[in-house]
């Protein structure tokens, strides 16, 4: 039986395996590229693939987002399978974000290796959570791979967040909800909604992976800055998501607006929607987080019951440790 090797390349892996080559979130030249999801942090050197495979979530939120990739691709559908020279690729939910994908890789002598990328073990309300699959050998994040990154149940977060944008209006301040483009913000939206807020995005980024969402069948409805009557929707009472607050103010300024800029500026109260504002980053926000949390990291692992795991992220070494603690063998890949 041939020897499994996985190293770090750029933003990703390659994955050697007999004649088996795979680079894993991140662009090889010659190589052939499982692409997770499109966050900036796993899409290095995709102009240098020879072919990516990847759901058409990923493909288009990688093309909303202005990203450049090789031409040669295959779109795989989540459930389905893809076959090549040594080894049958099938992708699964990853539950992180729109398209997101676990590959669980069964070769010709029976191997099997199950590669998370980034994952979510619990449903939110545009995501539906990641599943565990059985194999052999476990590639996995551990963002939150230690054990103060414990996140409260979802509901009580959620709750919390509609509470708080209800009393800030309430008060006469705008409520801004900072939350990354690619779905953190579309989560946002969408909660927000189901709350009968009028939400107004904060950056055209938002707006175009919105589009990409609503495309793919989920309803999202909300103002954009260049909405007709954007100042009246914001002085009347309303909530704004934004992935980054300087450039909604510079993005309103831009437009010759600075009344309504000084106003936002003056009225704002903010929000950072992030699993890092627990423990010792104590930001003021809520622990919304697309990734899995210590103890979800630990049970999904124990579920894909690995021989061995490799284990990547800043939290590697120490979620290695804990995983051993728990009888598995585990690897950080740093």
């Amino acid at each position: 039986m041939p020897t499994l090797n996985v190293k770090k390349v750029g933003t990703g892996f390659l994955l050697k395996y007999g004649d088996v080559r795979l680079a894993l979130d991140t662009g090889i030249k010659g190589e052939t590229t499982l692409l997770s999801h499109s966050h900036a942090d796993h899409i290095g050197g995709l102009k240098n693939a020879s072919h990516i495979i990847a759901t058409s979530g990923t493909f288009d939120t990688l093309g909303a987002r202005g990203n450049s990739y090789s031409k040669n691709t295959t779109v795989i559908h989540i459930g389905d399978t893809f076959g090549q020279i040594g080894v049958n690729i099938t992708a699964h939910n990853a539950g992180h974000v729109l398209g997101s994908t676990m590959f669980h890789l069964e070769f010709d002598d029976g191997l099997t290796v199950l590669y998370t990328g980034d994952f979510n073990n619990v449903d939110s309300f545009v995501h539906k959570a990641a599943v565990p699959i059985e194999a052999d050998v476990l590639i996995t994040e551990a963002t939150y791979g230690q054990p103060e990154w414990v996140f409260p149940e979802r509901k009580g977060v959620y709750d919390k967040i509609l509470d708080t944008a209800t009393t800030i209006i309430d008060k006469g301040r705008i409520p801004i909800f900072s939350a990354y483009s690619l779905g953190k913000s579309q989560e946002a939206i969408a909660l927000l909604q189901s709350g009968g807020f009028r939400i107004i995005s904060g950056n055209t980024s938002i707006d175009k992976v919105c589009g990409v969402y609503n495309n793919h069948g989920v309803d999202l409805r909300h103002y954009t800055l260049s909405s007709l009557g954007i100042s009246d929707i914001l002085e009347s009472g309303a909530v704004v998501v934004s992935a980054s607050i300087r450039h909604t103010l510079n993005n309103i300024r831009r437009s010759g607006n600075n009344e309504l800029a000084k106003y936002l500026e003056q009225k704002m109260e903010k929000y950072s929607l992030s699993g890092w504002t627990l423990g010792k980053f104590r930001e003021r926000g809520f622990p919304l987080s697309a990734h899995t949390d210590f103890n979800g990291l630990i049970k999904f692992a124990k579920a894909v019951n690995p021989r061995v795991a490799y284990v990547f992220t800043g939290s590697a070494s120490e979620f290695s440790e804990h995983l051993s603690a728990e009888g598995i063998n585990a690897v950080p890949l740093e």
